[in-house]
């Protein structure tokens, strides 16, 4: 049976697919919208205006879900693919540049390996910075977040390695609390390969202090 798009990883769509748009396509004022709504959600989140002000912000704001609403895309999903031959999932909740809900992720650029090649040892870095919209004890971060935080960044290690693949389990372990706006570092790695899994590790750091460390397992899928 053919594999349907719609049931396919990104980087499994992004072959299906062929020609993708380059993320710099989508222009600067779709990002600014993105950014200016996480901020809005920051802000909604930590806010104590007045009963009046609330009701007057979000009958603004309802209008404006009626306009984004007016051009939604079918289907939602935007891969793209950078000059590098990097493969985006522009919409997807990790790090998805086009969407507010995921948090600021910023990897260091690592370049895809060639195509076909086998996976290889890759060691790389991304910096997050949470807000109150990412909140679970008092100035502390969610651990949900910061599971997700994980598994998007060991995800995107094994994929820059060239073993791609769909999240099967991740184990995280909590060592500290996670601040709130403080610049965070994570560090992913691509560790091997076992027939269709691929194993990574990595960390998420606060300064000196190690607040979550996680070791993940993916899944190749398997091609029809």
């Amino acid at each position: 049976m053919a594999e349907h798009p719609e049931t396919a990883s990104a980087y499994r769509l992004a072959e299906l697919l062929g020609d993708l748009p380059h993320p710099d396509d989508f222009g600067p004022e779709a990002y600014e919208l993105v950014e200016r709504t996480r901020d809005l959600v920051a802000a909604v989140a930590a806010n104590d205006a007045s009963p009046e002000t609330r009701a007057d912000i979000a009958a603004t704001l309802a209008d404006i879900v009626t306009r984004l609403r007016a051009a939604v895309r079918q289907p939602h999903i935007v891969v793209a693919r950078d000059h590098h031959g990097t493969i985006y999932n522009l919409t997807q909740a990790g790090s998805g540049l086009l969407n507010p809900h995921a948090p600021r992720l910023i990897f260091d650029p690592v370049p895809p390996p060639p195509a076909d090649a086998e996976p290889r040892p890759v060691e790389m870095r991304a910096t997050v910075t949470l807000t109150e919209a990412h909140s679970g004890p008092p100035h502390r971060a969610h651990g949900g977040i910061v599971a997700a935080i994980l598994d998007e960044a060991l995800g995107t290690a094994a994929t820059r390695a060239g073993a791609t693949g769909l999240t099967a389990g991740i184990n995280v372990r909590y060592k500290a609390g996670t601040p709130l706006h403080t610049p965070l570092e994570v560090t992913a790695r691509y560790s091997h390969t076992e027939g269709r899994k691929h194993i990574a590790t990595g960390e998420l750091r606060s300064g000196d202090t190690v607040c979550a460390t996680a070791e993940a397992v993916f899944i190749t899928e398997a091609r029809s």
